[in-house]
């Protein structure tokens, strides 16, 4: 009986640390809005990762779309992603190839001169690593930028900016983790917005992710550059 208990003490904290793994990443998140009217809007993204500490760039992420201006809060979007994923291993170097189409909500208002924004997106994603996968997955996020030292109407100063990020699989989660729960992303920054056009923040992100067998619990340093011309 003792050595069945001591058995399943080690089982279980073997599991523990299977399951639990930690890393610290960084990553550069540049993204821009261009105006083409009053109602339409052209949205890219470009964002590099790094793998494990800091060892090299394993992740390249390009992202586009459409936005149309429902009125001066509301706007919504369709578009499309690419993520290339680039894993060094013993036999060499293994690439994955994501592609999404996504569509979006964006409800963005001031309380005072605190800039909130709540978007929720729908992703349709195809993961192709020995074959493709298709899946469905929903993000619900809100941020605020709240001024610290900038001047009356918040067209340039310093700020600090807070937002989480939530990630659920809607379709067809046994072929991505096996659960409805994807990840969640919380993010703290320290910012300046240059002009209206131009915001540089640089922050600390904590992301939490289930996979099949592991859930990652990564420490990423960001900077993150936003522009709208």
């Amino acid at each position: 009986m003792r050595n069945k208990l001591w058995g399943l003490v080690l089982c279980v904290a073997s599991f523990t640390c299977v399951a639990q793994k930690h890393e610290t990443q960084g990553w550069i998140f540049i993204t821009h809005q261009q105006t083409l009217s009053s109602k339409f809007n052209l949205l890219a993204d470009v964002q590099l990762r790094t793998a494990d500490k800091y060892a090299y760039l394993n992740t390249l992420l390009l992202r586009t779309g459409l936005s149309y201006n429902i009125n001066k809060k509301h706007s919504i979007a369709l578009g499309y992603a690419y993520k290339g994923d680039w894993e060094h291993e013993e036999t060499g170097t293994a690439y994955t190839l994501e592609n999404r189409i996504f569509q979006q909500y964006l409800y963005s208002f001031k309380i005072r001169n605190t800039e909130i924004s709540a978007r929720a997106r729908l992703e349709q994603r195809w993961i192709n690593e020995e074959s493709t996968h298709f899946s469905q997955r929903a993000r619900a996020f809100i941020s605020a930028q709240i001024p610290l030292i900038a001047d009356t109407g918040f067209t340039k100063g310093l700020y600090t900016g807070i937002q989480n990020e939530l990630f659920l699989n809607v379709q067809h989660k046994q072929r991505v983790n096996q659960s409805v729960f994807d990840q969640n992303r919380s993010f703290v920054s320290l910012g300046y917005r240059w002009s209206k056009k131009v915001d540089t923040e640089f922050g600390y992100m904590y992301w939490f992710q289930k996979e099949m067998d592991d859930s990652y619990r990564r420490h990423i340093l960001q900077l993150t550059v936003t522009t709208s011309f």
